[in-house]
């Protein structure tokens, strides 16, 4: 599976991300902005924050922003948290991260590659022609 980051191309917003996020390169569930009719910006496109590949430290950081932002209780940003995350796209640039050098599924089934692999015993049948 491919990961995208997205990266502030200005200083003055690495600065904010800073402030923000704490790191000046987040993880994006897809590679193009998406148009999103939004209370905050209006009709921006935004990147949606992939909060599954973020360490929950952030996502408390996130929290705790957003409730003081909005003025809600912890519980209920947290919620609004986990449920999605938009970042404008203004000002940001996408990189794909390196795939790893092993495809994914190998992690799940280690003995994988010891299992020998041989041909098969069913014959093959023809195939009728109209």
């Amino acid at each position: 599976m491919t990961h995208y980051f997205i990266t502030p191309i200005h200083e003055n917003l690495a600065h904010l991300w800073e402030k923000v996020y704490g790191r000046t390169s987040l993880p994006v569930k897809y590679p193009y902005p998406h148009l999103a009719c939004t209370q905050r910006w209006g009709d921006v496109p935004v990147y949606y924050l992939d909060v599954t590949a973020v360490p929950e430290a952030l996502l408390n950081r996130l929290a705790t922003y957003e409730a003081r932002r909005l003025g809600i209780n912890y519980h209920e940003a947290r919620h609004l948290v986990h449920h999605e995350w938009l970042i404008r796209a203004e000002g940001c640039q996408v990189e794909k991260a390196p795939s790893p050098e092993t495809p994914s599924w190998q992690a799940a089934f280690p003995f994988l590659p010891q299992v020998p692999l041989r041909p098969s015993l069913r014959k093959l049948r023809p195939v009728a022609s109209f």
